[in-house]
């Protein structure tokens, strides 16, 4: 063999395998590996489908955004808004938003069809996760455990259980297509497999914040485990740059809310939370220890400490501390979880469980290259022993799913597993039917927290329906501290304009409409409150003032008949004749009749 052969034998990147001369033999698909991921997951979840909403989101983003949802056409406006509110919020989510709208068309506001639509997203997942674990070169035994137990894992249960938990499946899945795509890329270069990598990396942008983290794991595995040349990989890295450039021009069209959290509280903040590693690490291990809404400070230790003691102690007898999927899967794990060390306390306390979903595999990936899956076992005394293993998974899952059923039971076990929340105590407050008992709990978690988001509001909520309005103004002002939400305002208007301070109780309102400009009712309240301020100025003489508010009027509510013939009679009596003509032009301009006494006065 010639020196060159030799030399560019060494070049070829070491997944691209020689073909097999040998001849396949079909298996039944039930003896395949993807027979049982679809199966175990199916069967385990399959009860989540006459699961109701359990009011973390899930309804705000289904039933409170029906009407939202229904108009087809909105999928165009989703790509210039936040995910919460149209305008500054820290989230840009429009794959999620598109998803929702297109299952609406498809269930309406029923949860079965998308708890339905969550199970068959994780078993995708889950395939895709086989497939991509095959094309490292993982063992097919290995890699069809593996994918099992990701499939039925306690700890996983919330992401598929709850219907917001769609955006880690959907980003799990673009992030594995992603990557499967560039390594058949490298296998048979075509303009047609990187311009895929680029859509489904494209799209993974906009499904969660966290895609960005996507082309440093993807070059870690390309590069070091499959062994492709840096050279080779400038189309996929300018691909990656373009990508993120397009989707960072779309966010910013968005106006996203800005949070200022300087470089040193960011800092800060991740060391503060750097137990949370260990926390989900202890519950991939140990998963007994589940949180329908964990918080951080209540959750121990001590199973992350012993999982991490067992980890490093498996890999260190393994002898496996130096081979790249083992340092990638753990950097794979962190990365992941990066946001959650960094995000604003007061923006989201939680730690929960749906944020495991992608970085899972990476723990997974380090235990593939351990003794647990060496080749000194015999496959039968594997496969047992894995047999047993996924029976306890899918037996705790099973019984944790429960607790998804219905928002009831939802934000009651969620007070039973994390009693020092005051967001468990008080979501589970608003969803009592009971008056007495919501007013109770709602109080309760005030005297847990007083500055948790939205239990000011709440407060302010139950004053107000007690008609005790200047204590309702004060809880809804101090709530204005954490909070921007339409509803917010709309409340705090309400009040002021029950006390009379009709200028306020119109800032209030028009901020609102800010927030929220499809609120009709709104804008009509906003015309009356300025036209009340309009005729009490004009009664007091007060005419520039009257001219300002019967303006405000005609801004809010164009056609206004009386708004705009008050306003231009306003400017007969104040001698502004010049005004007052161009007042009754526009009044027939747009549509509006000029009554006689206008017509005489402008003669």
């Amino acid at each position: 063999m010639s020196k060159a052969l030799l030399e560019q034998r060494k070049r070829q990147p070491s997944f691209i395998k020689k073909p097999d001369i040998k001849e396949k033999h079909s298996v039944p698909f039930w003896q395949s590996s993807f027979f049982w991921l679809i199966l175990l997951p199916a069967v385990l979840y399959a009860k989540i489908i006459f699961f109701d909403f359990t009011a973390l989101d899930d309804q705000f983003f289904v039933v409170d955004h029906a009407s939202f949802n229904e108009n087809i056409g909105n999928i165009f406006h989703v790509f210039n808004q936040g995910l919460f509110v149209p305008k500054n919020d820290i989230y840009y989510r429009p794959v999620l938003l598109v998803d929702l709208i297109l299952e609406y068309q498809l269930f309406g506001i029923k949860p079965w069809g998308y708890h339905l639509l969550s199970m068959l997203f994780h078993i995708i997942s889950t395939c895709l996760l086989l497939v991509f674990l095959k094309k490292i070169n993982i063992p097919e035994v290995t890699a069809c455990i593996l994918s099992l137990v990701f499939s039925v894992h306690p700890v996983l249960t919330q992401t598929v259980a709850w219907i917001p938990g769609r955006n880690d499946l959907i980003l799990m899945i673009l992030f594995l297509s992603t990557l499967i795509i560039i390594i058949k890329y490298f296998q048979a270069p075509s303009i047609y497999l990187l311009f895929g990598q680029f859509i489904t990396f494209f799209l993974a942008l906009l499904t969660k914040e966290t895609a960005v983290i996507i082309p440093l794991i993807s070059f870690l595995v390309i590069h070091f485990v499959l062994s492709v040349r840096i050279s080779k990989m400038m189309p996929i890295f300018l691909s990656w740059v373009i990508a993120v450039f397009i989707w960072y021009v779309l966010r910013a069209t968005s106006e996203p809310a800005y949070q200022g959290m300087l470089f040193q509280e960011m800092i800060l903040s991740g060391i503060a939370r750097t137990p949370a590693i260990l926390q989900y690490l202890g519950k991939i291990f140990f998963p007994f220890n589940l949180s329908a809404v964990p918080q951080f400070e209540e959750i121990t230790l001590i199973w992350g400490l012993i999982a991490i003691a067992l980890l490093i102690m498996l890999v260190i007898v393994s002898k496996s501390y130096k081979k790249p999927l083992v340092i990638i899967g753990m950097m794979w794990y962190l990365l992941f979880l990066l946001p959650v060390l960094i995000i604003p306390k007061n923006l989201n306390d939680q730690v929960y469980e749906h944020r495991l979903y992608l970085p899972f595999v990476g723990i997974l990936l380090v235990l593939s290259q351990t003794l647990l899956f060496s080749e000194k076992w015999k496959k039968k005394n594997m496969i047992i022993t894995s047999a047993a293993i996924l029976s306890v998974l899918i037996t705790i899952s099973f019984i944790r799913l429960d607790c998804y059923h219905d928002r009831q039971i939802f934000w009651d076990t969620a007070v039973t597993d994390s009693p020092k929340s005051a967001f468990a105590k008080l979501n589970q407050g608003i969803q009592s039917k009971d008056t007495l008992l919501r007013e109770k709990y709602i109080k309760q978690a005030y005297a847990i927290d007083p500055n948790e988001m939205l239990v000011n509001f709440w407060m302010g909520i139950n004053e107000e329906r007690k008609s005790r309005i200047d204590s309702a103004v004060y809880y809804y002002k101090k709530e204005l501290a954490w909070s921007n939400f339409p509803d917010l305002y709309f409340n705090l208007s309400r009040c002021l304009f029950e006390l009379n301070m009709l200028d306020s109780a119109a800032w209030y309102l028009s901020k609102g409409i800010n927030l929220d400009p499809s609120r009709k009712s709104a804008i009509n309240v906003l015309a009356d409150v300025y036209f009340k301020l309009a005729e009490s100025s004009y009664s007091r003489a007060q005419y520039d003032s009257a001219v300002y508010y019967l303006t405000q009027v005609t801004i809010v509510d164009p056609k206004n008949e009386q708004a705009n013939h008050n306003l231009a009679m306003v400017y007969f009596q104040t001698n502004r004749r010049e005004n007052a003509m161009q007042m009754i032009e526009h009044m027939r301009l747009i549509g509006l009749p000029v009554s006689q006494d206008l017509l005489n006065l402008a003669k």
